[in-house]
């Protein structure tokens, strides 16, 4: 190329070069190697000014390539067999950091050819072949890939508010949970997954979609979603992915709470009549004589919780009649997740639904252990205001907390157990809860505990009370359902059952918290309620 073609431009180079290396030394250094390469040029060029700007462009990502061995690439490179080249004005290009965050955001297939050309250096039909594809499938994704990078650029971020604020997930599940405390513990302090899950409820997403809604380049969110959709708790339609369960806000939750503490109110004198008359057949049976009067208590709660739980289930059955199974789960466990979204600095302790709600009936089954032929810890979780059972120093799972009472009930050397040693730190909190006391210094048990049969004995009284219960309960939830529905995406609409989608679950703590009130009902020394069911040949310790 001739001299004189060049000169008028190199001021605008030199300009472009300013600005885009931010000091003097580097930009006069790359306004020479264009210049060099220009007279270097032996072929005609239509467009001089596009040319240098091209030339400007390529030499100033080499230069940062060697300067900060950082992978970069131009987004007006395309593949050595195209005949034009795309030129935009060199001052309007984006930046290299801009550049790396777009082809982080691009889906596999796109990302995995980018970077092997643009920044690797391999040709095209290398990666054909590789790849087990056309060339021109390579040339169509380095394009669509360009192209994608480019609405990037041009685009204002579309982050969402999980991008800078994400927010908690918590996961519970209606039915028996996997062998490791699935579904909870498959986002369980994962910060990452639980957004991903949040960022694709209200409507099925791409993976790229979701990394631009979260800021997180999309190969880590592609394997978050993959082990999502492994687990079951995401879906895969085509090429979008969906959170298949229903997420709750705490807004959700409070939106019907003053119609079921109201409704508990207006009607406390007809639900105590009916709970009195439970508990007076519920105290008939002669084994009960065996226990203390602490346990009888503690014995009461947790069946008025689980007649409770039982008749309002069949109550919103009989107004709205859907069927739900409960798929069997990679896991084991056959069950349903339900999710709480919360943000992560939530004032929990002036949530006023967080005083009323409980958890539905969880616990353990091991067979045998030791000399059981088989153990079972049955718990309704209330709130700390009335439960004091939460995890002490040592995090302790169901299972295993279901072993230490054996072990502790059962007067057995925890040295010639197995068990594991670090749990006993928990008994001194345990003891705190109701869960144990102490004599002379030595730990007993300080649950109910029945046989299977003694168990089996209670819970018939409890059936046979169901639906009377559930039809007193029937026209009063049915007056006030209408408050209560919770808005559930339309793509979930079917897969959830209807009932699902009723915020009912305030009624029995209402209750218990109102009979506390008025006298009818003494919780003192009667948390948590829990029930320990053991089958073995000794059946005097209780």
């Amino acid at each position: 190329m001739q001299l004189p073609g060049i000169q008028k431009y190199m001021e605008y180079l030199f300009c472009v070069a300013l600005k885009k290396c931010g000091n003097l030394n580097d930009a006069e250094d790359l306004t020479q190697e264009v210049l060099l390469a220009a007279l270097q040029y032996q072929k005609e060029i239509a467009d001089i000014k596009s040319w240098l700007c091209m030339v400007l462009n390529h030499k100033y990502y080499d230069m940062l390539r060697k300067k900060h061995n950082l992978p970069t690439v131009s987004m007006d490179l395309i593949p050595e067999e195209a005949d034009t080249w795309e030129v935009q004005e060199a001052d309007d290009r984006p930046d290299a950091v801009s550049i790396r965050r777009e082809v982080a955001y691009l889906a596999d297939k796109y990302r995995n050819v980018i970077v092997r050309h643009y920044l690797q250096g391999e040709k095209v039909q290398d990666i054909a072949d590789s790849l087990g594809v056309p060339k021109g499938t390579v040339l169509s994704r380095l394009s669509s890939g360009r192209e994608q990078m480019r609405k990037g650029f041009d685009e204002m971020e579309p982050y969402e508010k999980q991008s800078y604020q994400p927010d908690r997930l918590d996961i519970g599940c209606h039915g028996c949970q996997g062998f490791h405390d699935e579904p909870w513990s498959l986002v369980a302090n994962d910060l990452m997954k639980q957004n991903i899950l949040i960022a694709a409820y209200e409507n099925p997403l791409k993976c790229v979609e979701i990394a631009k809604a979260l800021g997180i380049p999309t190969a880590y969110v592609e394997k978050a979603v993959q082990d999502l959709t492994a687990s079951e708790l995401m879906k895969e339609v085509g090429n979008k992915y969906f959170t298949d369960f229903m997420i709750t806000k705490p807004e959700d939750m409070l939106k019907g709470l003053d119609e079921e503490i109201k409704l508990t109110e207006t009607h406390y004198s007809d639900i105590l009549r009916s709970v009195n008359e439970y508990l007076r057949q519920l105290r008939t049976p002669n084994f009960l004589s065996q226990l203390t009067e602490e346990k009888r208590k503690k014995l009461e709660y947790y069946f008025i919780l689980h007649l409770f739980s039982s008749a309002i289930y069949t109550a919103t059955q009989q107004i709205i009649p859907s069927k739900e199974e409960y798929p069997q789960r990679p896991d084991g466990g056959r069950w349903i997740a339900v999710g709480s979204q919360y943000p992560q600095d939530f004032d929990f302790e002036n949530y006023r639904f967080a005083k009323y709600c409980y958890s539905g009936l969880r616990g353990a089954y091991v067979e045998g252990f030791l000399n059981a032929k088989s153990i079972d810890l049955k718990i309704y979780d209330t709130q700390p205001d009335l439960n004091k059972y939460q995890h002490g120093p040592v995090e302790i799972h169901d299972d295993e907390l279901a072993k230490l009472l054996y072990i502790i009930s059962r007067e057995i050397p925890f040295e010639s157990t197995g068990f594991n040693l670090m749990f006993l730190e928990d008994i001194p909190h345990l003891g705190e809860c109701g869960i144990l006391s102490s004599e002379n210094g030595k730990p007993f048990v300080n649950v109910p505990m029945l046989t299977p049969e003694e168990y089996t004995a209670l819970d018939r009284i409890r059936i046979e009370h169901i639906q009377t219960m559930a039809d007193m309960f029937e026209p009063w939830l049915r007056e006030i359902f209408p408050k209560l529905k919770i808005r559930i995406p339309k793509h979930l609409e079917g897969r959830i059952a209807e009932f699902r989608k009723y915020s009912c679950y305030a009624i029995p703590m209402a209750f218990i918290k109102k009979a506390i009130q008025s006298g009818d009902f003494n919780n003192e020394n009667a948390t948590p309620p829990m029930v320990f069911v053991v089958d073995d040949m000794n059946r005097s310790i209780r």
